[in-house]
């Protein structure tokens, strides 16, 4: 009966048009701006289905709290809805379910400590989307981290915490670091220590040689050197095999495929604060392998800063986004290929430069939000990296047809992969409900100035785009008593359309619609009265197609 749950969705064939539908000055912009905002986040903080924003704040200027921005039902409130006791140094942050309760934990690295102490990587709870206000875990107090980041270089299925150290400024150099996970708790010392003392501004997890295990990459500051620790069956080398030729400033880096040879490529932000090139650089594969100099650069050259890989135009390939201090935001356009110009394509207005420190994307207000299915094959690992980067969420996993609990694997919404462990044995089909957006909005954090977002103009009608069958599929409230209501909309009519509702064991314990539905919004109410506490399963069948979410129902 499990594989009742296992939904497909019907694309038809067609090209989006090359253009960027944000607007060059943001639509929204948060009131708090002296707190100095550096990290930047999108999760579910509260599991209402909507995306909350996090925000880390400090910088080496100022002790500040840092902000949750509770999405309700598609909007930001511009003041900040949560609001940490503590006050630090604070650089970038993380939201991720370390305990596998299907709640996000919300991690912060702090970069110093008074007069460039040592700073420290905390750790705030998620008790079933109540965020606690002050930490529940924190690194030793001897290194200083501008960013961390989780990932599961062993394998087992839960998030592994990597932290990035050093500072360049004073030439403090140190050994990269990660804390394993046991189940569900970060040990309090670290189980892998670099031999290489570096002072890193930048990490990252990515399968770079597609062996299955999920390699580490760091980033160094006042050298500027990328390099890569190869992770054999688990175990990741304490020595880099890979790393980038010569010396430069570098910021920040991010790891996509962009010339669509399904090889991860290389995009760095490079910054002349320390010397350097101060532009955008792209490492191109070559023949499978990872130059280690530069195959394209900007002609913007300066105080570069964050970069992120993402379709900005929505036509399948994978655009660069960048910014840089005091400058506007700017988006370079992938020709196909891995080809793009060198000069950027689209920028914000002037009048909103910044001195920008991240990016996050999503589709906050989920109007062109898509539920997609996506199946690895037997034969693989437990390492599963989906189509898509810039998730909204994932629903439900399934191996060889029986659901997983949010315990038995771990996700990375931003980066698109789902980790398995001892459940994603090898030959074992895995199949993932997901949902992500083509008309992301872009979300910036930076020092000088409020948080502040691009909102998407949505999807066109142009004839050229893909068209699918559903968006915005989504029960609210969730959690509910005693009532919900299954929100979606067509983009076409279908001639048939089932809604049932399904318990975990896979009975149908509700029909809410059996018929046909006209193109457009449609919400279908559900109050189950005889039924218990815990998580049913929607699915929508459409013309043979079906899509599938999930409910709690909280007596």
């Amino acid at each position: 009966m499990r594989t009742l749950f296992l939904c497909t969705l019907i694309l038809l064939a067609g090209t989006a048009p090359a253009q960027i539908l944000l607007p060059s000055v943001p639509t929204w912009t948060s009131v708090e701006l002296d707190y100095n905002g550096t990290g930047l986040d999108l999760g579910d903080v509260d599991g209402d289905g909507w995306l909350d924003l996090a925000v880390s704040n400090g910088n080496d200027i100022t002790e500040s709290p840092n902000f949750i921005y509770h999405n309700q039902a598609g909007e930001l409130p511009t003041a900040a809805t949560w609001v940490s006791d503590d006050a630090r140094y604070s650089g970038h942050c993380q939201l991720a379910d370390v305990d596998g309760d299907g709640y996000p934990e919300f991690m912060v690295a702090n970069y110093i400590g008074a007069d460039w102490t040592f700073g420290q990587v905390q750790l705030y709870d998620n008790a079933t989307g109540v965020l606690a206000t002050t930490p529940t875990w924190e690194s030793p107090t001897d290194v200083h981290t501008f960013r961390a980041v989780f990932g599961d270089p062993d394998g087992d299925g839960d998030l592994d915490l990597a932290v990035a150290t050093g500072e360049a400024y004073h030439g403090y150099q140190e050994a990269n670091l990660v804390f394993f996970n046991e189940g569900g708790v970060l040990q309090s010392t670290a189980g892998w220590r670099s031999d290489v003392l570096d002072t890193c501004y930048d990490v990252k997890f990515a399968d770079m040689d597609l062996d299955g295990d999920q390699d580490l990459l760091f980033l160094g500051g006042g050298a500027g050197v990328v390099s890569i620790y190869f992770n054999e069956g688990g175990t990741l080398a304490t020595t880099p095999g890979w790393t980038t030729a010569g010396t430069d400033n570098g910021n920040t880096f991010d790891v996509d495929d962009l010339d669509g040879d399904g090889r991860p490529d290389l995009l760095v932000g490079y910054n002349t604060q320390l010397g350097g090139s101060g532009r955008f650089a792209i490492y191109l594969t070559d023949g499978g392998e990872l130059p280690t100099t530069p195959t394209w650069t900007s002609d913007f050259h300066g105080y570069g800063s964050a970069v992120v890989c993402a379709d900005m135009d929505r036509n399948g390939a994978v655009d660069l986004v960048t910014g840089g201090w005091w400058q506007p935001v700017r988006v370079y356009l992938n020709r196909g290929g891995g080809v793009f110009a060198t000069e950027a394509d689209w920028q914000s207005s002037a009048s909103w430069s910044s001195v920008v420190e991240n990016f996050a994307l999503a589709d906050l207000d989920r109007g062109d939000v898509v539920v997609h299915e996506h199946t690895a094959p037997g034969g693989g690992s437990g390492l599963v990296d989906l189509p898509r980067r810039h998730l909204q969420s994932v629903d439900a996993v399934f191996v060889d047809g029986v659901e997983l609990s949010p315990a038995q694997y771990c996700v990375s919404l931003r980066d698109g992969w789902i980790s398995l462990g001892e459940t994603g044995a090898p030959g074992s089909e895995v199949s993932v409900s997901y949902q992500a957006s083509a008309a992301l909005d872009l979300a910036v954090s930076n020092w000088d100035d409020a948080t502040y977002v691009f909102e998407s103009d949505g999807l066109t009608a142009s004839p050229d785009m893909p068209t699918v069958v559903v968006y915005a599929l989504r029960a609210q409230p969730n959690p509910f008593n005693p009532q919900t209501a299954i929100h979606f909309r067509l983009r076409e009519p279908v001639r048939h359309a089932n809604l049932s509702v399904f318990d975990p064991r896979g009975r149908q314990v509700g029909q809410l619609l059996d018929g046909s539905l006209e193109a457009g919004e449609h919400i279908v109410p559900w109050s189950p009265m005889r039924l218990s506490s815990g998580v049913y399963l929607y699915r929508l069948s459409l013309d043979g197609a079906a899509v599938v979410g999930k409910v709690t129902l909280a007596r």
